[in-house]
């Protein structure tokens, strides 16, 4: 059977052990945690640290049948961290990234469990674009003095500001009534696009890692 056939005979199983196709919509909203993997090439002096942040925005859904849905959110996410400068003459040095994509992920929903109160594993990819970031922390000036800076940080050619990965990870819902119900999810999203551009120039790829549990309410159309 050539892969067409296959491709075939798995959507038609999908489609005749429909219970009820539904769609829906919803509000998301929560924490995330971020963190940066950065290549051996970037400055000796400076570690990188993870940040919290927020991640709120919108959930569709398209049940097909009783185990299997198609999930879509449209949601700004907070990859945020802090990178330290570790000097010997001077301390106290760093700074913060405040980070804020928009990400569109879309998953595959494998739904197990009860008619009320249901577990979940999602699993897709995603594409996400730099919307906003703003810099503070201190820094040293040209004599030697610690600085407090905060400030927006302009992009330039060097941003790769659209990004793309996978996203996982298990989920909870509990139905309140026949169109109402509450899903809770923890994610983890992983870049497999450097934010900063890879040339032979310069080659210091660096990935958001984040990690989000949100608390989502969804209407049953």
């Amino acid at each position: 059977m050539n892969k067409t056939k296959l491709l075939i005979l798995l959507i038609f199983i999908v489609l005749t052990t429909s219970v009820k196709a539904q769609f829906g919509i919803g509000l998301k909203g929560g924490l995330d945690f971020n963190s940066v993997t950065r290549s051996n090439s970037g400055r000796i002096d400076e570690t990188y640290h993870a940040k919290n942040g927020a991640d709120y925005g919108l959930i569709l859904s398209y049940q097909i049948n009783e185990w299997f849905a198609l999930r879509a959110n449209v949601e700004m996410l907070s990859r945020s961290h802090t990178m330290k400068r570790n000097l010997n003459a001077v301390k106290g040095l760093y700074t913060d990234y405040n980070n804020q994509y928009l990400t569109v992920p879309v998953m595959a929903d494998f739904t197990f469990g009860g008619t009320k109160v249901r577990g979940h594993f999602l699993m897709g990819g995603y594409v996400s674009y730099w919307m906003m970031a703003n810099v503070s922390g201190n820094t040293i000036d040209l004599y030697n003095k610690i600085r407090p800076f905060d400030e927006k940080m302009e992009f330039n050619e060097s941003h790769n500001r659209f990004v793309a990965g996978l996203v996982a990870g298990p989920g909870l819902s509990v139905d309140l009534s026949d169109n109402i119900s509450l899903e809770l999810d923890a994610l983890l999203y992983y870049d497999l696009m450097s934010y900063m551009k890879v040339s032979k120039v310069s080659s210091d790829p660096r990935y958001n890692n984040t990690a989000s549990l949100t608390l989502g309410v969804i209407y049953k159309l």
